[in-house]
């Protein structure tokens, strides 16, 4: 009789152990769908698409607390990347075939556009983007990192500048409200020796 009650015991825990976890399978599995279907989201840290042979074409995760977008090649270099700057400024990257990042799309962290082109080495070369008053501006750099010519319109005139390989202005041409052209020489210190209008 002993040997039976134990045995009875141990059935009965046996049976309520499956029952509830069962029940607690199903509750949990409930809610999550439930949650799913409800939100209709997808909630993880981390999302990788793979090819066929399973590499990573695409991935989207969080650097440093920021969302972020990255395509790979089939070399596993990412060719393309969105994301969120420290200020929250949104950018796009274009990168080439060893990851350096060519072409370059952002806010600033005032809002202002900007498009950046750089070469192989990753030195910016050419920028586009607007003046703070949202005028439209675009500078051209040397191998060196100088501004060596810029382009500008504003409201009062708008001008092409050109500088030496020091980044000093050395001459400029530039035509006012009046539609009238300028062409101007300046010292290496800056200040303009001689005016043609």
């Amino acid at each position: 009789p002993a040997l039976s009650f134990s045995f009875g015991l141990v059935l009965l825990i046996a049976l309520l152990s499956g029952l509830a976890g069962g029940l607690a399978a199903f509750w949990l599995s409930s809610a999550a769908m439930a949650s799913a279907d409800s939100g209709r989201a997808l909630v993880a840290g981390e999302l990788r698409l793979t090819d066929d042979s399973g590499r990573t074409r695409l991935l989207m995760t969080l650097l440093r607390g920021k969302p972020r977008l990255l395509m790979l090649d089939e070399a596993g270099e990412y060719r393309l990347e969105m994301g969120l700057g420290d200020a929250g400024e949104p950018h796009i990257w274009l990168r080439d075939q060893d990851g350096a990042a060519k072409v370059q799309v952002a806010l600033t962290a005032k809002g202002r556009p900007a498009f950046r082109l750089a070469d192989a080495k990753g030195r910016e070369r050419a920028t586009i983007g607007l003046s703070e008053q949202g005028e439209p501006t675009m500078i051209l750099r040397d191998e060196n990192g100088q501004d060596r010519l810029a382009l500008w319109s504003d409201k009062k005139e708008s001008g092409l500048a050109l500088a030496d390989p020091a980044g000093r202005p050395i001459g400029s041409f530039s035509a006012g409200e009046k539609g009238r052209g300028r062409l101007s020489f300046f010292e290496p210190g800056g200040q303009a020796y001689k005016v043609v209008e």
